[in-house]
């Protein structure tokens, strides 16, 4: 039990791409009727692009994305008009019983849910929500928050409301942590918990609510809430809403319940904070020293460790972790031995001691060989491609990116096998860096890998077309990283500066050889262009995503 509890803490993205468990059990929702506005009709898997009006899945999808620029522009006809294939898509692949296609039209029904806040249509957003129900909660409840989330950004908060009560009262806590952070827009990754549920998502809308002034709205969501609330976990981010409304003394009210309910040592370090979040740090301490002499597995151990870092207690953390570290290296049995060395070096990296962090995690043995795995296959620098395990060099890359430990975080990425892991940890890097503000460093990172990325698949392609395959597949992590700084550059910066970003990234952009890549970033810059008011520009680029998305068969 324990080497599957440590196993299924440690997958990071591959839970985001399972295959859906379930089909749904009708031919059409009622909503989707709503929505559609036509009956659905049982299809072969042959016909589905015949009546999707040729547009595959992945075209409907860009065509979506693309369709939010032209709304920006005040274009709703256009827009409307991209919409319809990813709508056709969605309703053909109701009929479709393959777990394939489930997972395809739940994707394309996020999107849409998420496309329609962008637009103002926000009726059809909760519309499309509700569609979402029919599948099963382990995979509805991210793309239900996602939503959920956009419209409380809005201010749609009556509609992001019926919303969260859509989501599962058990809720979904390891797919929504692992999701990866390119994958995830900039406000997503920065506000949401690690917890899709149903109360922690109504407490989420009724803290906006609170902040609008509606203090009455507000209790009486937090009220509903905390009844749904099924967990400690869940209790105490309830208690922490209630202490962010003013409300501090029902929320220590409300720790109280939750540390008796608390059965795990990573439950008692969580409520910990919370004590510490609501102003209670001499309690914070306390929990925290009985989570301490409750902890057995270093898995345990790290997360008190850097809870008592975030409580200002940066010593005591780092003693813990020493101690832990001690204990692991007398285990016998490799393999809980390397997990357990992950870990630890993950949770130094944390407390931004980054070079303990990689001797420790170059001391794990028996990391994983290329020839091990179907169809990997390793270039002539070493670099693994065809394969994304879990490695534990890219969390520390990540974390100490985060701490602003740029020359640590690039010799933790040196160290990385899997070339999708590497590209990953390189895209997060420039994220970073354009969060301070150091776009120059952000676009030389991205640049030089882009390009990098593709001359490797050019020279492998005539001998192996897998190896190119894959390394365009590297190339296609960093693209996500574009929308994510034209995001961050739009948000924070004047429109002169925001201008200068957005010329830099469209340089960039059109080195990207993958279409549907190119498609995605060129879209969000032209959204960019048109938040800066410069529409000639946008209406520019829009139509050459156009062009391209029109063009992709495949």
């Amino acid at each position: 039990m324990k080497l599957k509890k440590l196993v299924m803490s440690s997958l990071r993205d591959a839970t985001r791409s399972l295959l859906l468990r379930r089909s749904t059990t009708t031919c059409a929702h009622a909503v989707l009727l709503t929505i559609f506005g036509v009956a659905c009709q049982p299809v072969d898997k042959v016909a589905i692009y015949e009546k999707n009006n040729g547009k595959q899945p992945l075209q409907a999808e860009l065509l979506a994305k693309i369709a939010v620029g032209y709304a920006k522009l005040g274009q709703q006809d256009k827009a409307s008009k991209l919409l319809a294939p990813a709508i056709q898509t969605a309703k053909i692949n109701e009929s479709i019983k393959t777990s394939e296609s489930i997972y395809i039209r739940l994707k394309l029904l996020e999107q849409l849910g998420i496309v329609y806040v962008e637009m103002g249509q926000y009726d059809k957003a909760l519309q499309v929500a509700k569609s979402l129900q029919v599948y099963e909660p382990t995979y509805s409840d991210i793309g239900l928050k996602h939503i959920t989330t956009h419209l409380t950004q809005v201010g749609q908060y009556e509609k992001a409301l019926q919303i969260a009560k859509l989501i599962s009262i058990d809720g979904n806590r390891y797919i929504f942590e692992n999701v990866s952070f390119l994958s995830q827009s900039t406000s997503i990754a920065s506000q949401s918990t690690s917890i899709a549920s149903q109360s922690t998502a109504m407490s989420e809308v009724a803290l906006k609510y609170a902040q609008a002034g509606q203090k009455v709205q507000a209790e009486q969501i937090l009220v509903q809430a905390l009844q749904k609330a099924k967990t400690s976990d869940e209790m105490a981010e309830v208690a922490l809403k209630y202490a962010q409304t003013g409300q501090k003394a029902q929320a220590e009210q409300i720790l109280i319940q939750a540390l008796q309910k608390a059965n795990t040592t990573d439950e008692m370090a969580e409520i910990a904070l919370k004590y510490a979040q609501v102003g209670q740090k001499a309690k914070a301490l306390q929990v925290l020293a009985q989570a301490s002499q409750n902890a057995q597995y270093p898995n345990n151990i790290d997360k008190v460790a850097f809870k008592y870092v975030q409580v200002g207690q940066q010593a005591k953390g780092e003693q813990l972790l020493a101690q832990a570290l001690q204990s692991v290296k007398k285990e016998k049995d490799s393999k809980i031995k390397n997990l357990d060395l992950g870990y630890i070096a993950i949770s130094y990296a944390k407390l931004g001691q980054c070079n303990q962090a990689i001797e420790i995690a170059k001391s794990i043995k028996d990391y994983p060989d290329y020839r091990e795995f179907k169809d990997a296959y390793i270039t002539h620098d070493g670099l693994i491609i065809g394969l994304n395990l879990p490695d534990v060099f890219v969390e520390i890359a990540e974390k100490c990116t985060a701490a602003g430990r740029y020359e640590q975080a690039f010799k933790a990425i040196q160290e990385i096998k899997f070339s999708d892991n590497k590209s990953e940890a390189l895209g997060v890097v420039a994220v970073e860096y354009a969060k301070k503000s150091q776009y120059k460093q952000a676009f030389q990172v991205l640049k030089e890998n882009l390009e990098s990325d593709y001359n490797k698949a050019l020279l492998s392609s005539e001998s192996d077309s897998i190896k190119a395959r894959f390394l365009l597949k590297s190339q296609s992590i960093k693209a996500l990283a574009l929308p994510k700084i034209v995001e961050q550059a739009t948000q924070s910066k004047p429109s002169a500066k925001a201008e200068q970003v957005l010329s830099q990234a469209l340089e960039v952009a059109q080195t990207i050889k993958s279409r549907d890549d190119k498609v995605k970033v060129i879209t969000a810059i032209a959204i960019g262009y048109a938040q800066l008011k410069q529409k000639d520009k946008s209406e520019q680029l829009l139509a050459q995503a156009l062009q391209i998305a029109e063009n992709i068969h495949h």
